[in-house]
């Protein structure tokens, strides 16, 4: 249309200037035109209303893109922080839960060497009924009449009991709860008769007695006496393993430690050795050799 209307106008322009008599034809034309230049107008406000009208959807579009994306920044920052949050409060109770799986792990080792101390108790105990039916056998029979003696120390035997009868009277009152009747029974029967193959066997229960009875430097003593007149008893292993609970129960950490290495070293494949080890790492330490001396309290 704009080129029809570019060849109008130049046709008008080339009339001569001199014809100013237009024909009617000349004038419809020239309505025509008018016409046409009046709807060319039109055209171009209506043109020029929808291109300001999407301008200004196209910036109204872009604010809201902009308002978007800053929504989102808003939103991405806020949800990192929840996830931060979040994720803290979800791992603190997996570290409470690590600390008291440690302590269930310390718990159950002293739970083992409890049971391993139980079991050796009951082994102690079936063996006392053992003895008890047999002092019983020993009790009804008479005892023989002791041959004359000009030995002084034979003599000073022979005014006490049999070592059995006093061991097994012991054990008896043991048995039954009478822990101090015993304590003092198997005493006389260490200091009576001590080379006895049973003496080592009485002293360890001496000491267990007081042990039990929280006389822990007592009990210290009692086990001592094992490791130096029965170094090589198949109790002193129990005398060493016992020392070492006596001075933890005592609060002497340091000197039990170097008990349980020292016993740990001397007997490394015996069961106090494990339960030694288990000691130790329940106070926190490595079984290792033993780093001082022994020393006897």
């Amino acid at each position: 249309m704009m080129r029809y209307i570019g060849v109008l106008a130049l046709s008008i322009l080339l009339i001569p200037g001199a014809s100013f008599a237009a024909s009617r034809e000349q004038q419809e034309m020239q309505r025509d035109i008018a016409q046409l230049q009046d709807q060319v107008r039109t055209l171009q406000s209506g043109f020029d209303q929808k291109m300001a009208a999407l301008q200004t959807l196209v910036e109204q579009a872009l604010e809201a893109g902009n308002k978007a994306n800053t929504n989102v920044s808003v939103l991405n920052s806020s949800v990192t922080q929840t996830l931060d949050r979040e994720l803290k409060d979800a791992l603190r109770p997996i570290a409470g839960l690590t600390a008291k799986v440690d302590n269930v792990n310390n718990d159950l080792s002293d739970v083992r060497s409890s049971m391993t101390d139980l079991t050796t108790q009951i082994n102690r105990l079936q063996q006392q009924l053992t003895d008890i039916n047999n002092a019983i056998k020993v009790i009804q029979a008479p005892p023989p009449a002791p041959p004359p003696s000009n030995n002084p120390e034979a003599a000073a035997n022979n005014a006490h009991p049999p070592a059995k009868v006093v061991y097994e009277g012991a054990r008896n009152d043991y048995s039954s709860g009478k822990s101090d009747l015993a304590a003092g029974e198997f005493s006389d029967f260490v200091r009576w008769y001590p080379d006895d193959p049973l003496a080592p066997d009485a002293q360890l229960v001496i000491g267990e007695i007081h042990l039990s009875q929280q006389k822990y430097d007592i009990a210290v003593t009692d086990f001592d006496a094992i490791l130096e007149r029965y170094p090589e008893n198949k109790v002193t292993p129990d005398a060493w393993f016992m020392k070492g609970m006596a001075l933890k129960q005592a609060g002497r950490r340091n000197d039990a430690a170097t008990e349980f290495r020292s016993l740990i070293k001397k007997y490394p494949r015996s069961d106090r050795a494990d339960q030694a080890a288990q000691q130790l790492r329940a106070l926190g330490l490595t079984p290792g050799p033993a780093t001082a001396t022994t020393r006897r309290k």
